[in-house]
């Protein structure tokens, strides 16, 4: 995709925009200030400049640019933020999708990090006790912009930048976000104590859902589940236990959990709290630290406990560069989230959570964030050389979920959520841009300062299943069933007759012989597919209403340097606006229904066309290019502190 093309296809979004200024570059300067709003749409940014609302954003595009800027192929957060950091396409990096495949059992798994358990294990009664740890690596390839200052003797700070966990060796102080995963190595699993049995017995993605009795005494008893204790032969999950002394007549709950009373009262949160889970006692252990919000009492009592987070006082992994760093910070400003995704948005999907509890959730993580961001601008203030990137992730997580609220074609709208919560949305976008106003009024005019977002945002109203149309158009062959059965391919494809499968959420491969373990397509026919299914998959149309579902199938060897393709998928899916793959395709399973209507909170999404969610781009420098691409921030980074593009980018400075 030639970048005329993309703007063409976008040139309407910000034809109004009076504030779009582009010229000759700055001079080099001794400090930069990157702020990273993952999921800030420039359409959405628009008009709420056009109202008055924004007038930090406003003020900042007045003296430099305010435009659109190309996202990634596909514009997934760990794609884009991976071309920012490397300054290059997902080729250089490596990382094309949240999951990649394993071609020899064809089998989902992380793109951003592997896990490796320590080979050095003695046997110590009961116990297995490794002589070298594992270790989790990092799959982003080759050298962040960072390292280049580094060898300058430039310091930078990047904090929670997504693609960096565990983060990249280095002397500057980073700390990992997106990717970032909880004390069980999972994105976040929650745990709920309900006195509601039915509730109790819900089976739910992502929890763990516990039947609350409470006895005659008004006591009730519970355990938070914590890491599989790997020294141990059988590898059971460590459990910490607690009890709960429950007053109705107050409505206030006490929390003894060891040695600690935490005391709160209804639909109040606590404070971090910190536990250990023993592995040997007093040998061995690892930190974690959960949050209760008591939900409700009376007639119902509910009890939240957050995923348990790696504690920042002490991680258990490496979260930080110096590993001192996140000590630090929590001596500073006290503990804060680690997770890389903390708004916990599987609760509100499996109504756990109403909007409300949501909102309450997503305000007090975008407080946190807040908190650790007045303390790194403060030191920032005080150095005379320098970068600060900082992240936010409550604009991404936050629009994911509230999209229905706003849009009255959306089949999840609800009248009476809207009319009490449609103004969250906005409200998010003025928080943030009260956030740049604190940094503004922080920082000499004369640094160069960079508001910038790794995609936008569009609806999500259907969900496509990607592996019912391969089976239909015969691309793809079951052992048993067909299209219209929940069956997974990965137990019941016959791969030697199938050419092609989907997996990940833009990802579809041909089932090549040499590569896949059971490929099917020759070297002789592979680009003559390649052609013929990209031109099929852009005329899929909906049923239901006749719009085209794909508006355009990139050919990764078209579009990606060849450092990494090996990785990629053949195929990246760039569906059309209100359209995206559905989670039962992502992860290789067949739907009743190829199409069908996204019957859920998660409304709003990304994963689709990069033309149809540009991402934002609002400095107070002027750019001699008027449509950025992701790739291009980090060499223009670099050039303002007097470092040539290395060859490794294939981005281009700006300035």
């Amino acid at each position: 995709m030639i970048r005329r093309d993309f703007i063409k296809s976008g040139g309407t979004l910000l034809a109004a925009a009076p504030f779009m200024n582009f010229g000759a570059g700055n001079p080099l300067t001794k400090k930069m200030l990157v702020l990273g709003f993952d999921g800030m749409d420039p359409g959405i940014v628009n008009r709420l400049m056009q109202q008055g609302q924004l007038p930090n954003m406003q003020r900042l595009g007045g003296q430099g640019v305010f435009t659109m800027m190309r996202s990634s192929i596909p514009p997934q957060s760990p794609v884009a933020w991976g071309s920012f950091i490397s300054g290059a396409d997902p080729g250089v990096f490596g990382i094309f999708d949240f999951l990649h495949r394993n071609p020899e059992n064809y089998n989902p798994m992380f793109s951003q990090t592997d896990t490796l358990p320590s080979r050095w294990l003695v046997n110590l009664g009961q116990y297995q006790i490794p002589l070298k740890p594992g270790k989790v690596v990092l799959k982003r390839e080759g050298r962040a912009f960072w390292d280049y200052m580094e060898d300058r003797g430039i310091p930078a700070t990047i904090v929670k930048v997504p693609t960096n966990y565990p983060p990249s060796e280095s002397k500057q102080r980073t700390l990992a976000g997106m990717g970032t995963p909880d004390i069980q190595g999972t994105y976040g699993i929650y745990s709920l104590y309900t006195s509601d049995e039915n509730e109790s017995q819900s089976d739910l993605s992502a929890a763990n859902i516990y039947y609350a009795y409470i006895d005659e005494n008004n006591v009730m008893e519970g355990q938070i589940e914590g890491p599989k204790n790997d020294l141990l032969k059988e590898g059971e999950k460590v459990v910490v236990p607690f009890k709960v002394y429950v007053d109705n007549r107050h409505k206030t709950a006490r929390i003894d959990i060891q040695g600690q009373e935490i005391l709160i009262a209804e639909k109040e949160y606590s404070d971090w709290v910190e536990i250990e889970f023993s592995l040997i006692k007093h040998l061995a252990g690892i930190s974690g630290m959960v949050r209760f919000y008591l939900m409700e009492m009376g007639d119902r009592f509910r009890l939240y406990i957050s995923p348990t987070h790696l504690s920042p006082r002490a991680p258990a992994v490496p979260i930080c560069t110096p590993s001192g760093y996140s000590r630090e910070l929590t001596d500073h400003v006290g503990l804060f989230h680690t997770i890389g995704l903390p708004a916990d948005t599987k609760a509100l999907n499996n109504g756990t959570f109403s909007m409300e509890n949501f909102i309450t959730q997503s305000l007090s993580v975008f407080d946190e964030s807040c908190r650790l961001f007045d303390y790194e601008l403060q030191r920032f203030s005080g150095q005379k050389e320098g970068l600060l990137f900082f992240y936010f992730s409550s604009l991404d997580q936050g629009q994911h979920m509230f999209w229905a609220l706003n849009d009255k074609e959306h089949p999840y709208y609800h009248p009476e959520e809207s009319r009490k919560f449609a103004y969250i949305t906005d409200e998010m976008y003025r928080k943030f841009d009260r956030v740049l106003g604190k940094a503004m009024k922080n920082i000499d005019p004369g640094i160069p300062l960079l508001l910038m977002s790794d995609h936008g945002f569009g609806p999500f109203r259907r969900e496509v299943n990607i592996n019912n149309w391969l089976v239909k158009e015969g691309y793809l062959k079951m052992s048993v069933g067909g299209g219209g059965e929940e069956i997974s391919i990965l137990g019941y494809a016959d791969w030697p007759a199938s050419k092609a499968y989907a997996l990940g959420l833009n990802g579809l491969y041909l089932n090549l012989k040499g590569r896949e373990k059971e490929g099917a397509v020759g070297p002789q026919e592979r680009r003559r597919l390649l052609d013929e299914i990209k031109a099929k998959l852009e005329t899929i149309s909906d049923p239901q209403n006749g719009n085209k579902v794909i508006s355009c199938a990139y050919i990764s060897e078209d579009n990606f340097s060849k450092n990494f393709i090996d990785r990629a998928p053949d195929i990246i899916l760039g569906f059309d606006r209100g359209y995206r793959i559905s989670d039962e395709s992502a992860l290789g399973t067949l739907s009743r229904e190829m199409i069908s209507d996204n019957m859920g909170w998660w409304s709003g999404d990304h994963c689709v066309d990069p033309k149809k969610v540009p991402a934002s781009f609002i400095s107070n420098f002027k750019i001699q290019n008027p449509l950025p691409d992701m790739q291009d921030v980090a060499p223009t980074i670099l050039k303002y502190f007097g470092i040539a593009t290395p060859a490794q980018m294939t981005g281009k400075a700006l300035i």
